[in-house]
């Protein structure tokens, strides 16, 4: 295996974990826990399967992670096509990754809440209950914030891919693509408060991420196309 392909691959196996670890969060965990329409279940859900909502949070840290070390073997992988936006492209993973893990605060906050922990204690059961779920219902919108910089860091990805000639070009249009619809998707989400909206925007950017995280794995990069001389334009 070459070199680049090697790197290829690695950059395709963290994608691959980011994309598992980010599915398992919301679909095993979350899904499994959360009825919108149902509080009582829901705080129910939560207490009798505390465990099963830790490994929720430590699914959404990892996933975080892997964001970040996806674009770091994406630099490596591309940074010969053009440095700068190589750069950038990092930067933009490395505020999305943090903001992420930040936010995962107001995720397990409703843990602690409810089991009447430090001062939390103090407050009425019902009380407790209505503040475990807005906290998640701000983990929600936090997660919404760093759409903006998953949104970000695939444009100079997208650019990226198209200057290489060695990925096929519609994959970085498809990437490109995603970063007008993953912004729209984010002002949908806080002004208009459209669900349905927001899934339909946010579908181009999965299929973009699904067939390049595909690519990677199968097919990597060819070789004699990525020694070209970085390009600071």
């Amino acid at each position: 295996m070459t070199p680049n392909k090697k790197t290829a691959r690695l950059a395709g196996l963290c994608f691959l974990f980011m994309v598992v670890f980010g599915l398992a969060a919301e679909l095993f965990f979350r899904q499994k826990l959360f009825l919108p329409n149902d509080l009582a279940s829901t705080i129910n859900n939560i207490t009798a399967n505390e465990p099963l909502y830790r490994l929720g949070i430590v699914s959404d840290m990892l996933m975080a992670l892997f964001y970040l070390f996806t674009a770091v073997m994406l630099y490596k992988l591309l940074v010969s096509v053009n440095k700068g936006l190589s750069a950038l492209m990092v930067i933009f993973a490395a505020a999305g990754s943090v903001l992420l893990l930040a936010n995962i605060l107001n995720e397990i906050a409703p843990v602690y809440i409810l089991a009447g922990e430090g001062y939390a204690g103090a407050l009425d059961p019902m009380l407790r209950q209505s503040l475990a779920l807005t906290f998640f219902g701000l983990y929600e919108h936090g997660y919404m914030i760093g759409q903006v910089f998953f949104a970000l860091w695939v444009l100079p990805l997208g650019m990226l891919i198209y200057r290489s000639g060695a990925i096929p070009k519609f994959l970085g249009i498809l990437f490109i693509v995603e970063t007008i619809c993953g912004l729209a998707a984010v002002f949908v989400h806080f002004i208009l408060s459209n669900t349905s909206m927001e899934t339909v925007l946010l579908c181009p950017g999965t299929a973009a991420e699904l067939l390049f995280m595909f690519w990677l794995l199968i097919w990597g990069v060819k070789k004699s196309k990525m020694t070209a001389p970085v390009s600071e334009k």
